[in-house]
């Protein structure tokens, strides 16, 4: 089990003085929600299945007593691929009922990601589908099973297709002929709840530590800035295993005694059905899910007023789409945080048009938020600087990455986030851009230093950069600059594409657009001048347009 972080130290009186912390665990939120509302829908998906609190309490505890008879201990590792089903939450509650770590990985993931984070957490048992989005996610697990030094079980949900292999076992074998585990090896309020694996600028995923005291406060402070409530019902089309999804779509609602309604694959047409029919009262996820909801409600009619907002993370909101979303009856807010930080900005729900268009929000309750130089130094209001962040919210560190951890962290317990912003008069934060070298597509953050590792891997592939060009609907997409080897043979963008599906590489990695040149510019020092590059595919996409 892992010894307690001197971050989780750090401060404790002082969190526990303010209420921030205390020693209920995420598991008592659940069993508190059963015992008030043990008949209500605790979380229904798009394939029409669903638990109540009660229900759900049974089959998790079916799940708990298969994970304690295959070995799974306090503070042990277990990893669930799994969509936005709610399978996704009935794993999750059986984790806390064994004290293990919850470790969601996301569905675009293959082999090598997968892998990489099996072998860190040290994993002995894994969830998968079968099939989902046409991958065979069976055959990769069988893999898996070999190469990995610790996984002994894997675990599959049949929601599509049957599992034809009778060794492994299957979710549904187990609810069946399983007994209700009975708690007996609680975690403490102070031990690790979750790792959520994230991308960034290192060439692997990172492994967030959340205890369950973060995430506690993060979604009190959270639901109190949006006065989400036992009364709602949130619609979560995000990904379950992103610290959105997991956060505020799956553990606010149980938190509070809500329910959650998941959609595994947005279409705006099924997602408008849901929210009329679910009678769904608030809802996040990248802007261009509004994008595309709002185009629908343009030319058809749905009745989506029970819908009190719409949450976007991960990009600012354009001014175009709040006031297009406005005219079809949806207010948009927005958020910000990082997985390592979850969330600490969030717009209110009655702040001005101008502020949630030209801001992306200030400080939830407990947080603190400061802007500094480049000496991490406090700068004035008005004056761009990086952005950081303090609270009872903030990670513990990254897993087994403690020279990584130290850099991020100062000795007063401030997380430096690594984006670049301005701070207003009255608290609110505009992010101006980023010292990572990411792209956020949809709101997802991408590596770029990941893909450019291994677009260099093509054998006619000489230099590579990767920059995000402008995009309407999903804020940016992923445009790779290549200097070839042998300039006589072409290099298209379905070549890198079916270079990408061939080494098994997330289809949300894949370059989107390809641009050959003789060779990168670059500094004195050698860094590619990546301004110029993207200065390029604007000027290039802009002469399209025109």
């Amino acid at each position: 089990m892992l010894e307690k972080n001197k971050l989780v130290n750090f401060r404790r009186s002082e969190y526990r003085s303010k209420g921030c912390w205390g020693d209920a665990t995420l598991l008592d939120f659940w069993q508190m929600a059963v015992r008030s509302f043990p008949q209500k829908t605790a979380v229904s998906d798009l394939q029409n299945d669903s638990y109540s609190y009660a229900e759900l309490d049974e089959a998790s505890g079916r799940l708990a007593n298969f994970l304690k008879d295959n070995g799974i201990e306090k503070g042990d590792f277990i990893s669930f691929q799994i969509p936005g089903w709610v399978e996704f939450t009935l794993i999750y509650i059986a984790c806390l009922k064994v004290g293990a770590v919850a470790n969601p990985i996301l569905p675009c993931l293959r082999t090598g990601d997968v892998a990489y984070i099996l072998n860190k957490c040290e994993s002995k048992i894994y969830f998968c589908p079968t099939i989902y989005r046409k991958f065979d996610y069976l055959t990769m697990a069988e893999s898996l099973i070999e190469t990995s030094e610790y996984l002994q079980r894997v675990v599959t949900v049949e929601k599509y297709a049957e599992n034809q292999r009778k060794e492994i076992k299957t979710l549904q074998q187990i609810l069946q002929n399983d007994p209700v585990y009975e708690e007996k090896n609680r975690a403490d309020a102070d031990d690790l709840a979750a790792v959520l694996f994230t991308s960034g600028t290192e060439s692997h995923p990172k492994g967030v530590m959340l205890t369950h005291n973060n995430i506690i406060a993060s979604e009190r402070a959270f639901a109190a800035a949006l006065n989400i409530t036992y009364l709602d019902t949130i619609f979560l089309p995000a990904p379950t295993a992103h610290a959105m999804g997991f956060h505020h779509g799956v553990t606010v609602a149980f938190m509070l005694g809500a329910t959650s309604v998941l959609q595994d694959r947005f279409k705006a047409e099924s997602a408008l059905k849901l929210i009329e029919e679910k009678k769904c009262t608030c809802s996040m996820g990248p802007s261009p899910f509004v994008y595309d909801i709002v185009h629908i409600l343009q030319r058809e009619t749905y009745d989506i007023s029970s819908l009190r907002f719409f949450i976007c993370g991960g990009s600012p909101i354009p001014r175009y789409m709040f006031k297009e979303a406005e005219s079809v009856g949806i207010k948009m807010l927005g958020v910000y945080g990082a997985t390592e930080s979850v969330p600490h900005a969030t717009h209110r729900l009655d702040d001005v048009a101008e502020k949630i268009i030209s801001t992306d929000g200030r400080a939830v309750a407990d947080i603190e938020i400061k802007v500094v130089n480049e000496l991490r130094q406090p700068v004035m209001c008005g004056i761009e600087g990086e952005e950081a962040s303090r609270g009872p919210n903030v990670f513990i560190g990254y897993f087994k990455e403690p020279e990584l951890t130290e850099r991020v962290f100062d000795s007063d317990g401030w997380y430096y986030s690594g984006d670049f912003c301005i701070m207003d008069k009255d608290g609110y934060l505009k992010i101006t851009g980023r010292k990572k070298d990411i792209i956020i597509r949809g709101g997802e953050n991408l590596s770029s230093v990941e893909i450019e590792h291994i677009l260099l891997q093509h054998p006619n592939v000489k230099e590579s950069a990767i920059v995000g060009m402008p995009d309407s609907r999903l804020g940016e997409r992923i445009c790779a600059y290549v200097a070839l080897h042998d300039t006589d043979k072409s290099l298209l963008i379905k070549d890198v594409q079916d270079f990408f599906a061939a080494n098994k590489i997330a289809k949300c990695k894949w370059p989107e657009r390809i641009e050959i040149v003789k060779s990168l510019p670059r500094t004195a020092s050698g860094k590619v001048r990546k301004f110029l590059l993207r200065d390029d595919i604007k000027a290039k996409l802009n002469s399209l347009s025109s």
